[in-house]
């Protein structure tokens, strides 16, 4: 089967990285070509992730090229609103792979990389899919503006759970736009390395998240802090992630948390440090959450879950870990959060029921099982 798989970037987050794991395992049997036009503007570790799999790019799009381009755009569209060059030159760079390759079926992720492809193919009779990752949640249904092509050209939505699928009903698709749901599949890490380092006694509480406020990183340090103040037993927080908000509390953090806050930064095998955990947090309240990698590393490695209850989460958790409610401000509820660490941290009973009860939350992520839903929803599209 000839493919074309299609993204506007490769920043690092979830989407890119199940993106990667994707198309890495469907170019073992299929012929995939990827179109990444911003490939430059790019996390350096996800690139890597792409492997031999061909890909098509466009070279001004480095992050100065990119937001020149951009600038000189904008300019141009106050004096002529449709004028749109950017658009163009995607839908130039497609047709003319399509009528290279012959593509049989198209798999798009974000929406960005979807309004491209549904754009440049609208009137071509060629399948399109794409893989949700909850970024239809920015969207109001009743003024989809530039994003209209999507909802009138889109054959498939494929939704990585059930939340998603539920969200994706209120907006104004073409009534035979089918929405499979079909999870994420893991490809495990090359290694089996823990890059923790042991303290006997110490008890390990970790969060693993792309560096935006909206994971709850915030939440797991001041939760954190007050378990500690009501706790004889020492413990230590280990964050695992880059970005600002991450950057501004390693800032700001007191002298006397210096010796029980480990601040990892960015890493390329997060799941050597997923090892080392006792109970992996995400508090999160991204409004667009959808089936985060994270808790299917928690799960791959063993380790129970603490997360809020949104998105996908909590058919991911299930029996191993505990669901955190949101509170009415709208973030994780901070005394529900930690009564939870405070439960963990003092029943090994409790922590042994929910490790044991990770294999069977984890064996739904399969990258097997998942190219194999993925074949067979294009096989189906095809047929039709």
């Amino acid at each position: 089967m000839r493919i074309l798989m299609a993204m506007h970037s490769l920043a690092m987050g979830g989407a890119e990285k199940f993106f990667t794991n994707l198309a890495v395992s469907l170019a073992e049997r299929h012929e995939v070509t990827w179109y990444i036009p911003s490939i430059r503007c790019g996390d350096p570790a996800m690139i890597r992730r792409l492997g031999d799999v061909p890909v098509v790019s466009i070279p001004l799009f480095t992050s100065f090229g990119y937001k020149v381009f951009y600038k000189l755009t904008l300019m141009l569209q106050r004096r002529f609103p449709q004028f749109d060059p950017e658009a163009a030159w995607h839908d130039r760079n497609l047709r003319q792979m399509q009528s290279r390759h012959q593509f049989q079926i198209v798999n798009t992720q974000l929406m960005e990389g979807t309004r491209q492809v549904c754009r440049a193919f609208e009137h071509v009779p060629l399948p399109i899919t794409e893989s949700d990752h909850g970024d239809f949640a920015m969207v109001d249904p009743a003024n989809p503006k530039h994003n209209a092509v999507i909802f009138r050209r889109l054959d498939s939505l494929i939704c990585p759970a059930q939340a998603n699928r539920e969200k994706a009903k209120a907006y104004p698709w073409r009534s035979d736009c089918r929405m499979p749901v079909i999870p994420y599949g893991y490809r495990a890490s090359p290694t089996t390395r823990t890059a923790l380092s042991a303290e006997p006694g110490v008890f390990t509480f970790g969060m693993v998240a792309r560096g935006v406020v909206e994971k709850g990183w915030e939440e797991a340090l001041a939760a954190a802090r007050l378990v500690r103040a009501k706790q004889a037993k020492p413990l230590r927080l280990v964050l695992v992630g880059a970005g600002p908000c991450i950057e501004a509390l390693r800032q700001t953090l007191p002298d006397e948390d210096r010796g029980w806050v480990v601040f990892a930064g960015q890493q390329d095998d997060p799941e050597s440090w997923v090892r080392g955990f006792d109970v992996g947090l995400l508090p999160t309240h991204l409004p667009g959450e959808s089936l985060p990698n994270t808790i299917i590393e928690y799960l791959a490695c063993g380790k129970p879950v603490i997360a809020t209850s949104i998105g996908g989460i909590p058919e991911m958790v299930r029996d191993a870990g505990i669901l955190v409610p949101l509170a009415a401000y709208g973030r994780a509820d901070m005394a529900a959060l930690a009564d939870a660490m405070t439960r963990l941290l003092n029943s090994p009973e409790d922590r042994a029921m929910m490790a044991a009860q990770t294999s069977a939350a984890f064996s739904r992520y399969s990258m097997a099982g998942c190219v194999a839903a993925y074949e067979e929803e294009f096989a189906t599209l095809l047929a039709r």
